[in-house]
């Protein structure tokens, strides 16, 4: 009698999680509710943008940044993580496997300092110790993916990353890939795409979108990052941009996340970011560190290795205009069209947020404003005698009493489908 109990309370204990596992399976593939491709949500998505990093390489305490890719579904995937300048240029991409429900931590200082994060599928861990799987967690062998784990980046390649994100000559390039803004951090943004395979590509890359390529439209993924400033007792962070496949929902011509890498086809299937924002500011009292504010933006271009010294032909982006309120809601608008020197009211310098990934700080030279705390209306839609359409991403850092910092993102004004703002002021 004691061994029949025995069986019905482990067929009790399978039967239980098998169920919670078919709960979750059908919670994960049900559409969420409201679900819209032309809205940036909090599901879990197909690609995941971190908009802007920093890294000090010349002090180990110094600035970094860390972000995650964590796998919402059961089943094993892989992430492409590529990293571009901030002018837009792609310098490396690798892969991330992930088991179910697994999450994986980059710290950017590591990738710049020559080490990748160390995963590997099934076939290339048999003991399980390197990418271990949870009881609720498949474990598969992709053979793309013989690589893995990865070895050390060799030193000229190193050199190469540093050189290119802080706006040096890149021998593997032979042209310089971003700013030199005359410190030696390492800037830029990040993409995160499931893919099918392991593979040496990045968007743009042939064979990365396409019915052949190895781009997936599994809207598994998810993450947050952290700004880490130890030197400085800072650190603030946010949820990584989640941007959602949407298969057979755009046409020729419709604005794509990826639209500039598949020639404005929709065949990336991303959906497209805001164009315009509002977020508040402090330049003052307690928060004596002031505001920063980061800035994604999309070219509308491919971007190519230039001649160091000089930029991309399109670049500084343009933006269409800025209001800035104080808390009693007066308002000081920057003019659309060009003004005489000296009669430029306060506002955003025209090439403020000129790269593609931008940290700009509210109160200074590029970013002056007329009073010290409000909120500013940004539309960093192309040039407004241009006509261009260009999607954004804008995450807001606030700094007080040289100890304390909050990171969050600004409010969308309008969606990456239809452009024009709701409630723009002064029409």
């Amino acid at each position: 009698m004691d061994r029949l109990f025995e069986k019905l309370a482990q067929w009790r204990s399978a039967s239980i999680l098998s169920l919670l596992s078919l709960a979750l399976l059908v919670f994960l593939a049900a559409p969420a509710r409201g679900d819209d491709p032309c809205t940036i949500g909090l599901a879990p998505a197909a690609t995941l943008l971190l908009p802007y990093f920093e890294v000090d390489p010349a002090n180990p305490a110094g600035l970094t940044t860390l972000l995650s890719s964590n796998n919402a579904a059961p089943q094993a995937v892989i992430a492409n993580v590529t990293v571009w300048t901030d002018l837009g240029i792609a310098t490396f991409s690798f892969p991330v496997y992930l088991t179910g429900y697994d999450v994986q931590t980059i710290n950017l200082r590591d990738l710049f300092n020559g080490s990748l994060p160390r995963t590997a599928s099934a076939g290339q861990d048999p003991q399980d110790s390197i990418s271990p799987k949870g009881q609720y967690s498949q474990d598969i062998n992709f053979a793309s993916c013989s690589a893995l784990p990865p070895p050390e980046l060799p030193a000229a390649f190193v050199a190469h990353l540093r050189a290119a994100h802080s706006g040096q000559f890149s021998s593997v390039l032979n042209g310089c890939a971003g700013q030199s803004l005359g410190d030696g951090r390492l800037r830029g943004y990040v993409t995160v795409d499931t893919v099918s395979a392991c593979a040496p590509l990045a968007p743009g890359d042939p064979g990365y979108f396409g019915p052949s390529g190895i781009v997936t439209d599994q809207n598994v993924l998810w993450g947050d990052y952290f700004y880490v400033d130890p030197a400085n007792k800072y650190s603030d962070g946010e949820n990584l941009v989640r941007i959602k496949a949407f298969p057979g929902t755009f046409k020729p011509g419709d604005l794509t996340f990826y639209g500039r890498y598949v020639g404005q086809s929709g065949a990336d299937n991303r959906q497209p970011l805001p164009t315009t924002w509002g977020s508040r500011y402090v330049n003052g009292g307690a928060f004596s560190g002031g505001t920063d504010v980061l800035v994604w933006r999309d070219s509308g271009q491919i971007v190519h290795p230039f001649l160091c010294g000089t930029q991309p032909a399109g670049f500084p982006l343009a933006f269409a205009g800025e209001f800035t309120f104080d808390e009693q809601e007066h308002a000081q608008a920057i003019p659309l069209t060009p003004v005489p020197p000296g009669q430029q009211p306060p506002g955003p310098a025209p090439g403020a947020f000129g790269a593609e990934a931008n940290r700009v700080h509210v109160g200074g030279p590029a970013f002056p404003v007329p009073f010290d705390f409000g909120w500013f209306f940004l539309e960093l839609n192309g040039s407004p005698t241009g006509g261009q359409v260009r999607q954004s991403w804008v995450e807001t850092v606030m700094k007080a009493q040289g100890q304390y910092s909050v990171g969050f993102s600004a409010t969308p004004f309008a969606n990456g489908c239809v452009q024009a703002p709701q409630n723009r002021p002064g029409g």
